[in-house]
């Protein structure tokens, strides 16, 4: 994780460069336990719990068997909230939930169980309330005084670029929480690997990004050169943070894997009349010749060497080839 940082002007303790070095070997393999049990978990909420959340709270310093420091299925106000019981109450030094997080089976939508945690959050008096599919974290400040969107403290995605994400999680480390303080790290950063597996379809959205609203549809979308996205939004309705087109294709490339669109009978994808491939099971086209731009989906490289037309030009052939409607992707930009 320092060498990610080697470049970087941060101001962060020894401790939490400690903590980062964990972080860093922990989501390497929460990633690839995703793309590995993918449908698995997103049948079981409990062993998404098991899988992916209890060790992450565990290398942000949260003992999950020790009560005094995390209370799982904590009791709601009586007659309050029709489940009667919050997931996990992370606890302050006086006993009390700093944070309440609401856990869902990987790749159920978080916008319900976020109106729901704030609900028995303002009444109950808890400060913090985080909503997880496993995947994707979302924390909020409950008493800001605005619209949910803008109670957010930090979103991540554990298929997004590690070096953003392990600081990014930094917002639940236990030594924070419990001085009162709940924020993301935000030494900026420089990824080492930036070939490095990405996003499975999840909600996530970029707070503070200009044009907001303006959703684009893949189905005829062209970019103009010197664009950049922000979110690509996939047939669920759920998002995800792209900030690249090489991220963008590749995130649409996940979502297709992840939903079990893409597989060996239709791999390697390529257009014809070029010879060239979009997507194989090595980052090489058929004449040996490598990618000049990779990302990884699942067991599988999208070619990404691209300007942004073609980025989404090629991201449509491969919708098409896997059997979906690109009119059911969306992209907004920065």
């Amino acid at each position: 994780m320092r060498s990610i940082l080697r470049n970087a002007n941060y101001s962060l303790s020894y401790h939490a460069l400690m903590v980062l070095d964990d972080l860093h070997e922990l989501i390497e393999t929460l990633q690839t336990r995703i793309a590995a049990h993918a449908p698995a978990l997103q049948q079981s909420e409990a062993l998404t719990r098991y899988a992916l959340i209890d060790p992450l709270l565990r290398a942000l310093g949260w003992d999950t068997a020790e009560p005094s420091q995390v209370r799982v299925e904590l009791p709601l106000a009586k007659g309050y909230a029709q489940q009667g019981f919050a997931d996990y109450a992370l606890l302050g030094i006086d006993g009390k939930p700093r944070v309440v997080i609401e856990a869902k089976s990987l790749g159920t939508s978080l916008q319900q169980a976020a109106m729901q945690a704030l609900g028995y959050c303002n009444a109950l008096g808890f400060p913090y309330f985080a909503v997880t599919d496993g995947r994707h974290w979302e924390l909020y400040e409950t008493f800001q005084p605005v619209a949910l969107p803008e109670k957010l403290v930090m979103r991540l995605d554990l298929n997004g670029p590690i070096a953003r994400t392990c600081l990014d999680s930094l917002a639940l480390w236990r030594s924070g929480v419990v001085a009162g303080s709940a924020k993301a790290g935000t030494a900026p950063v420089t990824e080492e690997h930036p070939q490095a597996a990405v996003s499975t379809s999840t909600p996530s959205t970029a707070p503070n990004l200009p044009n907001s609203e303006q959703w684009h549809p893949l189905t005829d979308f062209a970019p103009a050169g010197g664009t950049k996205p922000a979110e690509v939004r996939f047939p669920s309705g759920v998002t995800s943070v792209a900030t690249s087109w090489a991220e963008a294709i590749a995130r649409i490339g996940q979502w297709l894997y992840d939903n079990g669109h893409l597989s060996k009978a239709i791999v390697p994808i390529g257009r014809s009349q070029t010879k060239r491939l979009l997507l194989a099971e090595k980052p090489a086209h058929l004449d040996g010749a490598p990618f000049k731009g990779r990302k990884q989906v699942g067991p599988y490289y999208i070619h990404t060497g691209f300007n942004a037309r073609d980025q989404m030009s090629n991201a449509r052939f491969i919708i098409k080839r896997a059997g979906v409607d690109p009119a059911g992707f969306a992209v907004r930009m920065q």
